[in-house]
């Protein structure tokens, strides 16, 4: 081969090694950026601690599920820690949880009877970084799916998201009803069966930690309506006696005036409208006596409503990271 060939073809060679190396430099590079191979990676160097560990557990996470908790580095945070990582609005709202730059940071409840909330805050902030990593098309499926389960909990849901913004509110749709609904359609349970074993273990969690609320509210409503409804018996029943009273202390005054006069009463008369005022005055006592003890078992119904009312803002505040001087009952 003629040198000038020989030099030809070795800049071919060479040429062609280096596209060959760029595309094989291009297809690692994709590759790396494959989420699977990102959550694989950055997994790598998580280590959860104790508290974290037990939840994960709890959680019952799939394999893909496992590693995505992992890739998101999740935290359980004191109030300093978790307002420094979340921004979290205002001391009416209770953030709980959020996920922010990759990672998931929870806000640690430790309150007795209300700990569960942690399991369902990690489990949402899961599906926030799920929701991430899921596809435009697979997003539209569930949209779909999700559109008819809000249209069933049409008022759950505007409670649940009247905090969000329309452009946050499908993403928190998905977060929440998998974490808090039990009913859902199949083809929705199969989406969530791809990161949780049993969502419906998530769901008791969610519903042991209302149960505290949802007791103290039943009783309060219960109460509620038991006070008016006494409240307004006490009422027409006062005025009856009021009014009987009155016209008791005419009657007395009636009786009086006529027994000054000579000749008003016979002596069996006197005796008879004596004994039916003493009767009357006797009846009405007896009235009022029961009349009190009918105020007084309302009023501490009143006191107990108000002592629920108090108990439903500590249980509200112990999950509210921006309510200061709230010491946490164990």
């Amino acid at each position: 081969m003629p040198a000038r060939a020989e030099r030809k073809a070795k800049w071919l060679c060479q040429g062609l090694g280096a596209v060959l190396g760029v595309a094989v430099a291009l297809l690692i590079v994709e590759f790396l950026q494959q989420p699977l191979v990102q959550d694989t990676w950055r997994g790598l160097w998580y280590e959860p601690n104790e508290k974290v560990q037990l939840i994960e557990d709890d959680l019952l996470l799939t394999g893909t599920g496992k590693r995505i908790f992992a890739a998101t580095h999740p935290t359980l945070e004191d109030k300093d820690s978790f307002n420094e990582h979340c921004e979290s609005y205002n001391r009416e709202v209770s953030l709980l949880g959020c996920y922010v730059d990759g990672e998931i940071h929870v806000y640690e409840i430790t309150r007795e009877g209300l700990t569960d909330s942690n399991k369902v805050t990690m489990a949402h902030e899961l599906l926030h970084a799920v929701w991430e990593r899921t596809s435009a098309g697979e997003k539209e499926k569930i949209k779909k799916l999700l559109e008819g389960v809000r249209q069933e909990n049409e008022a759950w849901f505007e409670e649940e998201l009247k905090t969000y913004t329309d452009e946050s509110k499908l993403e928190e749709i998905w977060t929440r009803a998998g974490t808090k609904l039990r009913d859902l359609p199949e083809e929705l349970e199969r989406a969530y069966a791809k990161y949780f074993q049993n969502r419906m273990q998530i769901v008791e969690f969610y519903e042991n930690y209302q149960a505290p609320f949802k007791e103290l509210q039943a009783r309060n409503e219960k109460l509620k309506a038991e006070i008016l409804a006494a409240k307004d018996q006490i009422t027409l029943e006062r005025e009856a006696y009021l009014a009987a009273m009155t016209e008791l202390d005419e009657a007395i005054d009636k009786f009086n005036e006529c027994a000054d006069e000579t000749g008003c009463f016979t002596a069996d008369e006197f005796q008879h409208e004596r004994e039916r005022l003493v009767s009357e005055r006797e009846r009405l006592e007896q009235v009022r006596e029961e009349l009190n003890m009918r105020i007084e078992k309302n009023n501490a119904k009143v006191a107990e409503y108000q002592e629920n009312q108090l108990a439903l803002g500590e249980l509200a505040d112990a999950m509210n990271s921006k309510v200061e001087g709230i010491e946490e009952k164990k």
